[in-house]
């Protein structure tokens, strides 16, 4: 038979690089940014002190090309720093079908905006908090069944994550249509903690009173399955959020459903 050569395998376009070198670019375009601002005092100079006004629009004229230059090599540098939300959503319908079974609860899960960019060290550092509160809405959020069926629910519960980028901030959602946060559940719980005996909880709107799930230590193993186990691990989420430069809030309805939003820096 007649020599078949392989067919050629096309190159990859993609190359892996060293994080330290993004960095190490992001600082000299940094000092580019500095030099070539002191341009324009420098036009003034040659025109005000030396009376050279051709030297002055000259070197007025370099710096309008420099500092374009300088634009669009920021610009370029920060988007190869930039990932998808892609990078850390596609380990979700793996767990949540893992859990939802573990559980025997139906769950259909959707994504939203999985080609939303942030800064590489805000996705890769978003995995853990995302993971703790789909497996805190999943075992403690959406009920089983049965239950959904009493309260005239569908059996299958529903849980999104949509991630959505406005302006110069990433907003991440966590939502689903389980029983909800009570309100007097968590003034109850807050009440007896010794770290929280000074807020005056039954002065404090439903609304706000959600906020006290991302206090330390808010919620005991005990008080868990009452406060539908998200008081758990809710300040160290929180802890991190804030670290990333972002901020978290909760909202929810009995037997509705919660809503968890992340907001949060593109760019570290």
């Amino acid at each position: 038979p007649a020599f078949k050569p392989e067919p050629a395998v096309a190159p990859s376009k993609s190359v892996k690089v060293d994080q330290e070198k993004i960095d190490r670019l992001m600082n000299l375009i940094g000092e580019m940014t500095v030099a070539k601002n002191a341009l324009p005092f420098l036009a003034k100079r040659a025109e005000e002190q030396h009376g050279l006004r051709d030297l002055a629009r000259e070197i007025k004229e370099q710096f309008a090309v420099v500092n374009r230059i300088a634009e669009e090599m920021q610009d370029s540098i920060m988007q190869i720093r930039m990932m998808p939300f892609s990078f850390i959503s596609m380990r979700f319908p793996r767990l949540v079908r893992d859990i939802s079974r573990r559980l025997n609860k139906d769950v259909q899960l959707v994504i939203e905006g999985e080609d939303t960019e942030a800064d590489k060290n805000i996705i890769e550092s978003l995995a853990e908090p995302l993971i703790h509160i789909v497996r805190n809405s999943l075992d403690h959020g959406i009920e089983a069944p049965d239950v959904r069926k009493q309260k005239g629910k569908p059996a299958t519960g529903n849980l999104t994550i949509r991630a959505s980028q406005e302006a110069d901030r990433v907003m991440i959602e966590i939502q689903d249509d389980g029983k909800g946060i009570d309100p007097n559940v968590i003034r109850r719980v807050a009440s007896k903690k010794e770290n929280l005996k000074h807020i005056k909880v039954e002065k404090i709107s439903d609304k706000d009173i959600l906020e006290l799930i991302f206090e330390p230590g808010f919620s005991s193993k005990e008080e868990a399955s009452e406060v539908s186990g998200r008081g758990v691990g809710m300040d160290a989420v929180k802890t991190e959020i804030n670290n990333l430069g972002g901020n978290i809030r909760v909202t929810s309805k009995i037997d509705v459903g919660t809503t968890f939003e992340i907001t949060l820096p593109l760019l570290t």
